[in-house]
């Protein structure tokens, strides 16, 4: 019969093999919160860093606030990441961060895909927030609340690529659209395979569904990147390494080590006030670049309004050159074609900024042209609609004629003796104009506007049409309405964020628009942040690298100090440590010392009080045994001789006197013998006399002895195999450990009790089960009872008799047989139950082992 395990807790050592198979291991449990602290990082540094290059339409409500997004990104982030490296931080670190992350991915997700419709972020934003708020209970990291995120976005990108594709625009995913039906079902296969119960089927599942999941990220985030998207790419980078490290079973730990503890520190405090003055650095820069780029702006819409300027005044000198000539006068004022055709020819051709040119009379009927009377109908009335305004040079419209040839007219009137007598118009090619080559048309796009119409007299963009309406913000058109030379950004008609500048041409009708798109116009910028992003990284690394350097002497120091302290905790009483420096190192140092040798002399002492204490039981054990054994002999002898004789007056009560002093003088042996084997222990003189014994007949005997003695009507019950049991153990010793188990349990048993002792054996090993139905032991009292002099509170409150050092003995006689002792019991007055477990075979002992 085996002994009872199952209201104690504990298992049999027979059946340890069984039970110490390695148990599955606990999954660790990687909390959300790193995943949308780096998300946050990285959101953070480049909105903050580098905010031109969130100038896409969608961003069109957020782009004025982009920079304070990006910094309320940053600041949430990093205290979640100081709560996460510090768990001992102040809990308003860990709420503040989560709530001003919280609050910008939720502005995020608001302004960037619910509005637009988004289907790939209208999911996955809302599960981080709501998992990053949940998080703020410890108890929820221990869920897996990770899991469940990416296994819900994996499930929404899933069915939404294979159920709506055109959902994914090509202009955003193109490189990831010949695998998109491929990825859609790894999406859809992953989440949902991690929403069932996919334990049930292997205990691998779940990892194994998480590493699927990180194909398809990793390719989203690919396709982004190829795309520039990269806020983007930088989430579902995130997540693919997130989905592997939960699949691998790691997770970022805080640093054990002193060393990585400043490590880590140096890194926080470091990362922290460089990123601060990195962005103050880059906002000051950015803010220099920036006025520098406008003023480039304004200056090469006003140089392109000169340069407009000094063109039209070019054209009107020569047509007045022209109207100057004595024989141009003579023949516009006889009218003879014939003439007129050779010097508007001439004009024509010598002037590239001509197309053409004509005269008409004070009919305004065409005289002659460049190019002969073929084709012209020129209506004066018609492309001059209104007069110039004073000081203004005389423009019509712009017109296309002939040949599609888009033209601008420039008149200058001819007058006679007072009177006017015709017109000089020459016209000017638009063509011509565009293909101009500028300072500002190297670096900007320029366009050149008809404020009457918004006509496109000049564009400098490849392919662009002339004489079409003016596709323009609409700020720049207000720009344009009441003209003064300013410059702002805006979304152009291709919803793309534009810097423009607007300059009016002197002495025309015309204005000046020079565009840049906004990343080229600050690529400078870009460029300059990115080199501060490396700068401060590059820095942190080596604050890092010198730190360490710096504080190996500190980490060095600190280590032969655990070392040594390990060492004197082990028992080397010898060890010291060198004082180097007299700083608060050094004085660790010498308070170590010195406690060391207070340790030492008080070991010292103690030895030398144990000693005397073992001499002490030795001898007084000696000289109690010496009066003892012939009081016990002669007790015996007296007790014997007085049963034997006849009756007489007090003969009862004088058996019964001596049968008391017996048991009392055999009590009193076993009290002293016990401590003279207290004595050899401690003092190491205590040894084993192994021999080849068959341990059945040594249980008869013991049991037998208790049995004869017949006391308090206690039923003993023996269970033993029917075979020998042997092995090499000290017969005496083990009769000792079984008599001190029986009398124990006799001892603490009630009136009519019952005391079972057990014998199983194995192969290898033997167990002795010792059970009786007793008053038992507390739960407090099980870990202490087999110390020295240690007694169960219950045992010492009802005033049961004892040293209590026969546990003690027995712990030492067992374990000095390589073998192990335990006791189990439910609770007082359930009774208790004694183990041995002992091995057939010598098994060398500690105490011999270190001998």
């Amino acid at each position: 019969m085996g002994p009872d395990t199952r209201e104690s807790g504990k298992m049999s050592p027979l059946s340890a093999p069984r039970s110490l198979q390695a148990p599955s291991p606990t999954a660790t449990l990687l909390p959300l919160t790193w995943p949308a602290a780096l998300i946050g990082l990285l959101f953070g540094v480049l909105m903050t860093y580098v905010p031109y290059e969130f100038r896409v339409a969608a961003f069109r409500p957020l782009y004025p606030y982009v920079r304070l997004l990006g910094v309320t990104y940053l600041t949430g982030s990093i205290c979640l990441m100081g709560a996460l490296l510090y768990p001992r931080a102040p809990r308003w670190l860990d709420v503040g961060g989560r709530l001003l992350l919280g609050a910008a991915i939720g502005l995020y997700w608001w302004v960037l895909n619910v509005l637009p419709g988004s289907l790939t972020g209208i999911a996955m934003y809302p599960l981080l927030f709501v998992g990053l708020l949940l998080e703020a209970w410890p108890s929820m990291r221990q869920r897996p609340t990770l899991r469940v995120m990416v296994a819900l976005t994996g499930t929404a990108f899933g069915v939404a690529m294979l159920a709506v594709p055109e959902r994914f625009p090509l202009s955003v995913y193109a490189h990831l659209s010949p695998l998109r039906p491929l990825v859609g079902l790894l999406f859809t296969a992953g989440g949902v395979g991690l929403l069932l119960p996919s334990r049930w089927l292997h205990p691998r599942m779940p990892p194994l569904l998480l590493a699927m999941l990180a194909a398809p990220f990793a390719l989203l985030a690919y396709a982004l990147a190829r795309g520039a998207s990269w806020l983007g790419a930088a989430v579902y980078t995130v997540l693919a390494l997130s989905c592997v490290a939960q699949a691998l079973n790691w997770r970022p730990r805080a640093p054990r080590t002193v060393g990585w503890k400043l490590l880590r520190g140096l890194a926080f405090a470091g990362l922290v006030p460089l990123l601060a003055l990195g962005g103050l650095a880059a906002y000051l820069a950015q803010k220099a670049i920036e006025k520098q780029v406008r003023d480039d702006t304004r200056y090469a819409a006003a140089g392109e309004a000169d340069f407009l300027r000094r063109y039209l005044d070019d054209s009107r000198e020569s047509l007045h050159l022209l109207l100057e000539s004595p024989g141009f006068r003579a023949a516009l004022a006889s009218g003879e074609r014939e003439r007129l055709e050779p010097y508007l020819a001439n004009l024509a051709a010598r002037e590239r900024t001509f197309h053409a040119a004509l005269t008409m009379d004070e009919n305004a009927q065409v005289l002659a042209t460049s190019e002969g009377p073929e084709g012209w109908g020129f209506n004066l009335q018609e492309h001059f609609p209104q007069p110039p305004a004073p000081g203004e040079l005389p423009l019509s419209l712009p017109f296309m004629r002939p040949h599609n040839h888009p033209l601008v007219a420039v008149a200058l009137p001819f007058e006679l003796e007072g009177s006017r007598r015709g017109v000089l118009v020459g016209l000017l090619s638009l063509e011509r104009l565009s293909e101009a080559a500028t300072p500002a048309s190297q670096r900007f796009r320029v366009q050149v506007m008809d404020r009457r119409g918004q006509k496109v007299l000049r564009d400098t963009a490849t392919g662009a049409r002339l004489l079409g309406a003016a596709h323009l913000p609409d700020a720049l058109r207000e720009e344009l309405e009441r003209p003064g030379g300013g410059v702002l950004e805006a979304f152009d008609a291709a919803d793309r964020r534009v810097l423009a500048a607007e300059a009016p041409v002197e002495g025309s009708p015309w204005s000046v628009v020079v565009t840049q798109e906004l990343g080229v116009a600050y690529a400078a910028i870009t460029r300059m942040s990115a080199a501060v992003v490396g700068l401060v990284l590059m820095g942190v690394l080596m604050a890092l690298g010198l730190s360490q350097l710096v504080a190996r002497d500190v980490i060095r120091r600190l280590g032969t100090l655990r070392e040594a302290t390990a060492a004197l905790a082990a028992g080397d009483l010898d060890r010291r440590v060198d004082v180097e420096e007299d700083d608060e190192l050094g004085e660790l140092a010498r308070g170590f010392n010195e406690m060391a040798d207070r340790t030492g002399e008080a070991q010292r002492e103690l030895k030398e009080a144990v000693r005397t204490r073992e001499e002490f039981l030795s001898v007084a054990s000696h000289e109690l045994r010496t009066p003892l054994t012939p009081l016990k002999g002669f007790a015996a002898l007296t007790l014997q001789r007085l049963e034997k004789s006849g009756d007489f007056p007090e003969r009862e009560r004088l058996l019964k006197a001596l049968r008391s002093m017996a048991r009392q003088t055999e009590r009193l042996a076993r009290l002293v013998d016990d401590l003279l084997d207290t004595a050899r222990i401690q003092g190491g003189r205590f040894e084993l006399e192994r021999q080849r014994v068959d341990l059945t007949p040594v249980l008869r005997e013991v049991m037998e002895r208790f049995e004869l003695r017949g006391e308090g009507g206690i039923a003993f019950e023996l269970r033993v195999p029917e075979h020998p049991v042997e092995g090499d153990w000290d017969a005496p010793r083990l009769d000792q450990v079984i008599t001190n188990l029986v009398s124990n349990a006799v001892r603490y048993s009630p009136q009519g009790g019952a005391v079972c002792v057990t014998l199983e054996e194995a192969a290898d090993q033997v167990l002795i089960h010792v059970k009786d139905q007793g008053i038992g032991i507390p739960p407090e009292s099980l870990a202490g009872l087999f110390k020295p002099f240690a007694r169960a509170s219950n045992a010492t409150a009802r005033h049961y008799g004892g040293l209590g050092l026969g546990l003690f003995i027995c712990r030492e006689i067992v374990e000095r047989h390589g073998g192990t002792i335990w006791a189990e019991s439910p609770g007082p007055q359930q009774g208790s139950a004694f183990h041995v477990r002992l091995p057939r075979e010598v098994v060398p002992h500690i105490s011999d082992v270190a001998a």
